[in-house]
């Protein structure tokens, strides 16, 4: 996939925005604070439907605006197509593809392969576990669309039954309907575990592969899932943990208490890694994600890499751009073009809030 242009009204700095982008390695080349971060933001929010950076999302509206609109005219595999994403907080997003109402703005995962990097998103690698599993969950989908159903199926199970957990604690309710319930929920966990253990057993030597080219030392497995419970295991559980799921009012055991440990030589990169190693881990996660998309759906994602270069040695930063360059196109910020390491086929400049291509 590749991006030939993208449209913004009113969108962070943005007050209104129009740039068209070649294929291959784009740098999108500014000042700090100028509005580069914004510009890779609007185009995953127009691919993607969401924002890459934050989930207090009436924050992408520019100050004093009270509606944006992003559009992003794609090249994919079966050929162009147009994504509109209109938001007003506090209303549902308005969401079109080819001109057409999209059925959920989740849907747009599922469409459009992109995957992004921006420094917020260290917070994966660094992070509580939730990071990790909602990570999981939007991979899944990316890779598997007929699996979009698994992770929310899960998640309205667990919401139904911590509801009937409060009313039992409450005496509102009998803790036999319990019984049902637990039986619903063992049996959505099983396909997300499955679907969670299926993801990861796929990205490991991919993943190991990626840490190895830009200059790290994976070791054997430098990804592994940490399963909670799930299936018969989790049926099980849920019985033994019955009487302290009511008191608290929340169910315990499961996959919404997962967690993906990842590590480099042996050691826990969240815990023992520097902030370069744990750039390189989270890019090499992405570089993984894509050799995958690639494969299960015959297409090279797009790439969004903001402020990707930093903590990088000029050896390190060659190794990635070595990395993206063989993707149809990564668009890179940064503040310095001789960042780009004179690759770039295209360069958009970006001053004040307003981008243009070079």
């Amino acid at each position: 996939m590749r991006v030939a242009a993208a449209r913004g009204t009113a969108f962070r700095c943005y007050a209104r925005v129009d740039v068209a982008f070649a294929e291959g390695l784009v740098g999108v080349v500014g000042p700090n604070g100028a509005g580069k971060t914004s510009l890779i933001e609007m185009i995953h929010f127009g691919c993607a439907g969401y924002s890459p950076r934050t989930s207090t999302e009436s924050q992408v509206v520019r100050f004093g605006s009270e509606v944006t609109r992003v559009e992003v005219d794609a090249h994919l595999r079966g050929g162009p197509v147009t994504s509109e994403v209109g938001f007003r907080p506090g209303e549902p997003k308005r969401v079109t593809v080819a001109g057409a109402p999209e059925r959920s703005v989740a849907a747009l995962l599922a469409r459009f392969p992109v995957l992004v990097f921006t420094p917020d998103r260290l917070r994966l690698v660094q992070g509580p576990p939730a990071l990790r599993r909602a990570w999981l969950d939007r991979a899944v989908v990316r890779l598997w669309p007929a699996l979009a159903d698994v992770p929310a199926a899960y998640g309205r199970a667990l919401v139904q039954r911590n509801h009937l957990l409060r009313r039992v604690r409450a005496r509102a309710a009998s803790a036999d309907g319990l019984d049902a319930w637990d039986g619903v929920l063992a049996t959505a966990g099983g396909e997300l575990l499955a679907a969670r253990e299926r993801l990861c057993s796929r990205l490991v030597p991919r993943l190991r592969e990626r840490l190895g080219e830009l200059g790290g030392e994976p070791g054997d497995v430098p990804l592994a899932l940490a399963a909670n419970a799930a299936g018969p295991e989790l049926l099980e559980a849920l019985a033994a943990s019955r009487r302290r799921d009511v008191d608290r009012g929340s169910t315990g055991r499961g996959p919404h208490l997962d967690d993906v440990e990842l590590s480099e030589a042996g050691r826990d990169i969240r815990r023992y890694g520097s902030q370069g190693e744990q750039r390189r881990m989270l890019l090499g996660l992405i570089l993984a994600e894509a050799d995958l998309l690639a494969e299960e759906r015959d297409e090279l994602p797009l790439l969004l890499l903001d402020d990707v270069t930093g903590e990088f040695d000029a050896h390190r930063r060659a190794l990635l751009l070595d990395a993206v360059a063989r993707f149809d196109q990564a668009i890179l910020t940064s503040t310095d073009e001789a960042d780009l390491g004179g690759r770039a086929t295209a360069v958009v400049r970006v001053s004040d809030g307003v981008a243009r291509a070079a």
